[in-house]
């Protein structure tokens, strides 16, 4: 299995997702959590893909109990993915000057660009102030 920031990946079915995991997140860590999530390759329809610990945490819940902060911090909130990826770019990218690679220096430029957009979009997205109604 492809590794991720959190580990590997586990597969649920997407009405478990959507109506056990997410509730469990609770609206202040729903879209952290949708953002952490995949359609799975063998059954995009039916299946949804989240990491492993985020899966162990989730069955390891109290019922009726909500995603707790501390839990949500030893899964790395307020990270998203790619920030790993990110990370890795810069250095390669760092090392590439040291080295005066000027090719790998542009085609690590143009990477790091689109990475970082990504990420942003995906910060603003997962990350959003949750509205209360009152």
């Amino acid at each position: 299995m492809p590794e991720t920031d959190l580990g590997t990946w586990a597969t649920v079915a997407r009405e478990t997702f959507e109506y056990n995991v997410v509730p469990w997140a609770g609206r202040r860590y729903a879209e952290w959590v949708r953002a952490w999530s995949r359609p799975a390759a063998g059954d995009p329809t039916g299946l949804v893909q989240l990491p492993q610990a985020m899966y162990e945490a989730f069955q390891q819940r109290v019922p009726g109990q909500r995603l707790s902060r501390q839990t949500a911090d030893e899964l790395g909130y307020p990270g998203v993915p790619g920030e790993r990826e990110l990370d890795d770019v810069r250095k390669e990218l760092h090392d590439a000057l040291e080295r005066c690679d000027w090719d790998q220096v542009h085609d690590l430029d143009t990477r790091l660009r689109d990475l970082q957009d990504r990420v942003a979009q995906m910060r603003s997205t997962a990350l959003r102030p949750v509205a209360t109604g009152r």
